[in-house]
């Protein structure tokens, strides 16, 4: 049976679209999103997305993360399932997600930028404070859930600092060993700008963008500086920004979604594993 893929991104973090909403659905296998998300074997993405007709919602959807776990949220998701659901069947109308971590709503702005809702009404930030000490390096934690659940810490040089080395070492600890975490890393810079990474928990890699760790760093500064929103948040793969709403006080992230390409696959192999490299099964080859 062959599938059908609308790839899209958000600042890089690329994702593959299963549109179902009018059609039947199915659950997919941890083998056959690790094929469809390889970037070698298949198409090549952080996530797969499967949406659905919504009950009470305009669509709902299995989100999956390249490994095969399905997580609850993603903020950069999110956005490109805002504008493909709008652009495709709901233009010029709010667009709402059956999210696990809740209903996301959204809508595409003028200029093809889209902005969703990380929060409920009232939002009010919550976090708890750790200290962990690494490789003889001690390091503040502030962790807190922004539809995933996030461990920040504040860098001198995002540029130089060993990301995926601290990130996998604090993603492994003992403290989050029960559910998990991603670990977002920011850099103050001037004003109400900052430069933040996630080394995300289910890509097990640093990304280009994590909308919910852009979300998380950003809150974390404003409460560490006392910097008000909004919050303009620099990542490798461009800029994104978070707010509340005037009104209802939601926690708001802005941020590009576009298009990349649609593609059809064959079925992918029941039981695909990527291959070790003679590095990685030997250790290296002198």
């Amino acid at each position: 049976m062959r599938v059908s893929f609308q790839k899209m991104q958000g600042c890089g973090n690329d994702f593959l679209l299963v549109d179902s909403i009018r059609s039947h659905s199915r659950k997919y296998t941890a083998p056959e999103v690790r094929f469809y998300c390889d970037r070698h074997f298949g198409v090549g993405a952080d996530g797969l997305v499967v949406l659905k007709k919504g009950e009470t919602t305009d669509v709902e959807w299995d989100f999956y993360n390249s490994d095969g776990s399905e997580a609850e949220m993603c903020g950069n998701a999110a956005r490109c399932v805002v504008r493909y659901v709008s652009e495709r069947y709901l233009p010029d109308e709010v667009v709402s997600i059956q999210t696990r971590a809740g209903v996301v709503r959204g809508r595409l702005l003028p200029d093809k930028k889209v902005e969703v809702t990380l929060s409920e009404k009232n939002f009010e930030f919550v976090y708890a404070e750790h200290i962990l000490e690494i490789d003889q390096n001690v390091y503040q934690l502030f962790c807190t859930n922004t539809g995933v659940p996030h461990a920040v810490l504040e860098v001198k040089d995002l540029t130089t600092f060993p990301v995926a080395r601290v990130g996998r070492s604090i993603q492994q600890h003992a403290l989050f060993r029960k559910e998990g975490t991603n670990v977002t890393f920011f850099q103050r810079l001037v004003a109400n700008r900052i430069l933040s990474t996630t080394f995300e928990r289910g890509v097990c890699a640093e990304t280009y963008a994590c909308g919910t760790g852009a979300a998380a760093a950003g809150l974390v500064f404003s409460r560490v500086y006392a910097e008000a929103l909004p919050i303009n948040i620099s990542v490798p793969g461009g800029e994104l920004t978070i707010d509340l709403s005037p009104v209802s006080k939601v926690l708001l992230l802005t941020g590009p979604a576009e298009y990349v390409f649609e593609v059809e696959l064959e079925s992918a192999p029941v039981h695909f594993e990527p291959p070790r490299t003679y590095h990685e099964t030997r250790g290296g080859l002198t």
